[in-house]
């Protein structure tokens, strides 16, 4: 696992743990609190407002909200990032092809040194490794080419991940939302009043309903930045052989 992934993963985890962690903690707050739920559904003409139905999703909507502030920075920095222009640029790698051509290293040097795109990094490990022999610098290049390719798959993966597991999360939520109802109402000493029941099933509902609006959003995203990496890694791949062909044709 990639050392940029890893804080990450732990952040995700932390997160998970500490918002399910207090939800098991606080079962009793699910039975405390059913009683005034269902006094509040009987008080309600139109039945429960948005706010108040998010609200009774108790501490696994922490969790999903936190999942969602945390994808909500990883597409920002996505469509800041995920950029032909800044990645791959064409004009800059054809005046780095108009300059290999002429088979002069040191304006070449000068021109990717300063800039952050993945041609520029490719370029600069080939002519680096070239004293070392063509076989090394066709090899570094390959091998940069594949790890800044990677790092753009790896930037998009986390929005992978938590469209799956923000549904797995609500659903969790609601079985033991279920199980907390269903045992709330087997200690009832009087006759059970079906609003009761219907209560406690809405009020568990409600997180598989906010884990679907979490990751449906964020899978949408993740499509759509898979499209840009696809199209950037693809005009990588056009200008490698080129550029690897004229930094091993290329002179001191």
């Amino acid at each position: 696992m990639s050392s940029k992934r890893k804080p990450i993963i732990f952040l995700l985890l932390i997160i998970l743990c500490v918002g399910l962690g207090t939800a098991l903690l606080h079962d009793s707050v699910f039975a405390q609190d059913l009683a005034s739920y269902v006094e509040s559904l009987d008080n309600a003409k139109d039945g429960m407002t948005l706010w108040q139905m998010l609200k009774q999703g108790g501490f696994v909507m922490v969790v999903l909200a936190a999942l969602s502030i945390v994808a909500g920075a990883i597409i920002v920095y996505n469509f800041l990032t995920l950029q032909v222009k800044k990645t791959a640029p064409a004009d800059f790698t054809e005046d780095i092809i108009q300059k290999l051509e002429k088979k002069k290293i040191g304006p070449v040097k000068a021109l990717c040194e300063p800039q952050k795109n993945i041609i520029a990094a490719i370029v600069l490990e080939g002519l680096d490794k070239k004293k070392r022999g063509v076989v090394f610098a066709r090899e570094a290049m390959e091998n940069c080419a594949r790890k800044e390719i990677g790092t753009l798959w790896q930037s998009i993966s986390y929005l992978s991940d938590i469209a799956a597991v923000a549904p797995l999360i609500g659903l969790l939520g609601t079985v033991l939302g279920m199980i907390q109802a269903f045992n709330v109402i087997a200690f009832q000493t009087a006759v059970v009043k079906p609003i009761l029941l219907a209560g406690g099933v809405s009020k568990a509902m409600v997180t598989t309903a906010a884990g679907l609006v979490v990751a449906i959003p964020v899978m949408l995203f993740y499509s759509y930045f898979r499209g840009k990496v696809q199209d950037i890694t693809s005009r990588v791949e056009t200008y490698l052989s080129d550029l690897m062909k004229l930094v091993e044709e290329a002179g001191e």
